[in-house]
């Protein structure tokens, strides 16, 4: 429930990961994210979703799975 380092050091491996992945053919790094920890890290996770275009939370994960359909 709570935010702090783990969820910026997540943030972070997450946003060196994804590009390298994306770039593969055929793959795409998309992150599925949920928590109220989020609330005091979202900075972090706004600068991930500036680097990794998809990035869904539980709320938003049939967004996704409609997309792929």
């Amino acid at each position: 429930s709570g935010g702090g380092s783990k969820l910026n050091e997540v943030a972070r491996s997450y946003s060196d990961i994804a590009p390298k992945i994306n770039s593969v053919g055929g793959f795409e790094f998309v992150w599925i994210t949920d928590g109220i920890g989020w609330k005091s890290a979202k900075n972090k996770l706004q600068e991930a979703y500036g680097i990794i275009p998809s990035v869904y939370n539980l709320t938003s994960v049939q967004d996704f799975i409609n997309n792929i359909r």
